[in-house]
């Protein structure tokens, strides 16, 4: 598994509206809207937040997306394990471990429509190429 760029950083809530509102206000914008429990914000063509509507994700905290090449080739060692286990999201495939207090959390874009813009993850033109 190869890391290619910071995607996002995860922001888990309890109450979407009231997350996304704060975000907006202070000068965000909401780029993607993939369920009713999920918003990717940004600015400048460029995500910068992922607000959550989950439980897992609450119990995590807030932290960084690392955008990778493939979440299923993702190994652990034996001072980690799953907090989340490789499971599909809009957009390819999504992971989180835990090693000791340390969340990790990775993300893939292999199911990608064309009409969301791969940028937004921060993947460019070039990674995909390697």
């Amino acid at each position: 598994m190869k890391i290619l760029a910071h995607a996002c950083t995860m922001v888990p809530t309890d109450d979407l509206a009231v997350a996304v509102s704060a975000h907006v206000a202070s000068g965000l914008n909401v780029y993607w809207r993939p369920d009713p429990r999920t918003a990717l914000l940004g600015v400048n063509d460029r995500a910068c937040v992922m607000v959550e509507d989950d439980p897992a994700e609450r119990a995590l905290g807030p932290g960084p997306v690392l955008l990778v090449d493939a979440v299923t080739r993702l190994g652990l060692d034996d001072a980690a394990s799953w907090a989340i286990s490789p499971t599909e999201v809009p957009v390819g495939n999504y992971a989180a471990s835990n090693r000791g207090r340390t969340v990790l959390r990775y993300l893939d874009l292999t199911k990608l429509e064309d009409k969301i813009p791969r940028a937004w993850f921060g993947e460019t033109l070039d990674e995909r190429r390697a």
